[in-house]
């Protein structure tokens, strides 16, 4: 695992980010941050271990004592994070879940939407979404067109999770349509968990290419609550 990852891979436990978030107001000593996080010492030096040795928190003595230690993050390891997220698109992530060539440059199609919701990219869906387009996820009344969709953009949650689950199946119909169904565990950073799902998107081949028709299912049940589980 690349130092980068292994960065994420720690960020992804909330207690660390609750100390990270902490230590942004600026160094800490030890008692002050188990009281900002709410975490026994024992816990917090645990934590505060790992952090140290992937280079993310240093730590210092206290002047004015010589006793007490304190914490603070390192700008250049954050810098590095950074430039690893900007570089990082589910775009790309998708693609690589195939060895098809076609496929691949469809998955790429898919992931693009899911960048475009990050970053609340109203154009993108201008642009690849036709005119008619109908849009169907399990949860709502009825089925969302295009207007529906663009004005939902600014609101919609992150993707947190897309993980393809098996070779996606590709089918043509005719000269300049084209229907790819996958199968994959997905989840918003508004999910507790990730849902497995199948999803069809038949796209028009045409410069733009557009998405005409999205239709999310269930691969098991799930509790309806009227809100948009795309």
């Amino acid at each position: 695992m690349s130092d980068t990852a292994t960065t994420a891979h720690l960020l992804g436990d909330p207690t660390r980010v609750r100390i990270f978030d902490a230590l942004t107001a600026g160094p800490l000593r030890t008692s002050e941050l188990a009281a900002a996080t709410g975490m026994t010492p024992a816990a917090l030096s645990r934590h505060l271990n790992l952090l140290r040795n992937a280079g993310l928190v240093d730590r210092s003595d206290v002047v004015d004592d010589g006793r007490g230690r304190a914490y603070q993050l390192r700008p250049a390891a954050l810098d590095g994070l950074a430039g690893w997220l900007r570089s990082t698109s589910w775009a790309s992530e998708l693609a690589v879940a195939s060895a098809q060539p076609r496929t691949r440059e469809l998955l790429a199609r898919m992931g693009g939407f899911l960048d475009a919701f990050a970053a609340g990219d109203v154009a993108f869906f201008d642009r690849h979404l036709r005119a008619d387009a109908v849009l169907v996820f399990p949860g709502l009344a009825k089925p969302l067109g295009k207007q529906e969709c663009l004005d939902s953009v600014a609101s919609h949650p992150p993707y947190r999770r897309y993980r393809i689950l098996a070779e996606p199946a590709v089918r043509l119909l005719g000269a300049a349509t084209t229907v790819i169904t996958v199968a994959a565990d997905v989840g918003t950073a508004a999910d507790e968990a990730a849902r497995p799902m199948f999803i069809t998107a038949v796209i028009n081949e045409h410069d733009p290419w557009q998405l005409t028709h999205l239709q999310w299912t269930p691969a098991a049940p799930t509790e309806t609550n009227g809100t948009v589980d795309g």
